[in-house]
Order: C-alpha cells, then structure tokens, then sequence
C-alpha cells in the first residue's frame, strides 16, 4: 500500500525535516560506532543486533535485541554494534505521566528497600511489537508527520501503563523520577549549559537562593555537589569510552593545566587518566 499524495507530504510544514526528528530509525553495521549527545529524553527500541556503549557512570554495557532502553537528556553516549543493528528511536518530550490518571511519579511507591538503581532494561512485549512494526511500516511509505509521531510517542506511554508491570517502569524511569518531576526535568534538561550553580539557577528562571533550596529538597544534595558529581561522571566517560587527547578534555572541562587535570583524576577516581586508558586496553583485548 502506498502513501497518498507523497508531494504533499514532503511539502508541509509539519513533515518532519530537521536533524532532530520525534522518531528515527536507523541501521549500524558490525563494528560501526555510533556517538551521539542527548538533549532530549530517548527511548531505544533494539530490534534487531547488540550494541556495547557507555554513558554517565554506565561503562561497557550490552543491550540485546528485543531491549528498550531509556536514555536521559544531557547524556553523551559512546557506542559500537556487536552485530549488524536495527534500532528505532523515540524522542520522549513528556516525562511527567504516562496517561491523564498516572503521574511518573507514583512510580516511587513501588520502591523497596532492595531496590537497587541501574540501568534497567524493558523487553519489546508483543504489543510493543505490533506497535513499532506498523510505525516502521508507515514511516517506510514516507508518513512522517510530527502529529502522527507525536501520537505515537503518546501511544508508546499507553501501552507501557496497560502492558508493563510497576516494577519494571520504576527501574526504566528510575532516572527521571523524583517527587517534583517538573523542577527535576527542568534541571536535568538544563545542567549540561551551566558551569555553576548561578548559571543552571538562571537557566531555569530561578534566584540563586529559591532554586538551591528547592533543589536540595528535591535532590537530596546540593546542587553545588550534585553538579561536581556530573561533571565527574562526563569527564571518565570522555577518558573512559572516547579517543580524544588528555590535552581535548582538559580544555573543554576548563583545566588550567595538564597536571592540574592530572591530579584532578587521581582524587575523585584513584588513578591517572593514562591508567585510566590502558585499563580499557588490557580489558578489550583480554575480551578479544
């Protein structure tokens, strides 16, 4: 079956044309790498392959086909196909409920006191199956309007409320939840642009004073450690899982010197950025 009045289509302004489509599919080959940086919260269908990436204070993990995985906004992700991938990604602008009647939020009451937070994984059940193959098939006949992806993402959120236990959509979410998930969104879409406090409090409209005291209410830190502790995290990702100089890093992260990023490394994870490196050497090839 083939879409109607394709001209019409490609010609109206709500087609979707930019770098940043609601919805994407795409195709890695065996040992294709793939880096992106996440402005916007992302699901990742694995249709089909494996896929080892490292992101955040994730390093050198595996997703299987037949996974989703959430991605949080402000994430740079580093990663390479094990195998030939099919993936479909869903750009997720909502994060504060999954119908009208459930708050992401009520989530938290499913937490007990063995829960662990990781990086959790959902199965492509068989609704979801059906649901991403009649997607991939209308968006293959070139029916790619932002409405329609709109809908879609919001049909995704249905099925997750209808089709997935409340333990398995706290660990999905886990790292978007709290118990003001508009003020930590705010936060989480924002903190990457800021390297201090006043800037992120002045990128999300607040006095400096208003927003660290809604932020330690939130956070349960302050927004001074939490940011230290996030700026920690991008720079071993970028000396853990990138093939950039020692010398790049220093100078993006602001470093006045070589040792200073030197001795930087040795307090907050134990070892310099050159063991750091040679670690993920020896580990690769003992895996190889």
């Amino acid at each position: 079956m083939e879409l109607l009045y394709p001209r019409e289509h490609l010609t109206c302004y709500n087609y979707e044309k930019g770098d940043r489509p609601s919805i994407e599919k795409m195709y890695l080959t065996k040992g294709q790498k793939w880096e992106i940086f996440t402005i916007d919260n992302k699901a990742i269908f694995l249709i089909k392959g494996s896929l080892s990436f490292s992101f955040s204070d994730f390093s050198d993990r595996i997703i299987s086909e037949n996974k989703i995985m959430l991605v949080p906004s402000g994430c740079q992700i580093t990663s390479q196909a094990e195998e030939d991938c099919t993936i479909i990604i869903v750009r997720l602008h909502n994060t504060k409920q999954l119908c009208d009647c459930f708050s992401l939020d009520v989530l938290l009451r499913e937490k007990k006191d063995d829960f662990i937070p990781d990086l959790y994984y959902l199965d492509i059940n068989e609704r979801v199956e059906s649901y991403l193959s009649f997607l991939d098939t209308c968006m293959s006949d070139g029916l790619k309007c932002t409405y329609y992806f709109e809908l879609k993402a919001k049909e995704f959120y249905f099925l997750l409320r209808a089709y997935y236990p409340k333990g398995e959509l706290l660990g999905f979410f886990y790292p978007l939840l709290s118990k003001d998930i508009s003020f930590s969104d705010l936060v989480i879409k924002n903190h990457y642009k800021a390297k201090t406090v006043q800037e992120l409090a002045d990128l999300t409209h607040y006095s400096l004073s208003g927003f660290q005291k809604r932020f330690k209410k939130v956070f349960g830190v302050s927004a001074y450690h939490w940011m230290k502790d996030e700026r920690s995290k991008s720079i071993y990702h970028q000396i853990n899982s990138t093939e950039k100089s020692f010398k790049e890093i220093s100078d993006e992260f602001g470093f006045s010197s070589p040792s200073h990023f030197n001795d930087f490394c040795k307090v907050h994870f134990g070892i310099t950025p050159g063991r750091i490196r040679r670690k993920k050497a020896v580990a690769k090839s003992q895996a190889e």
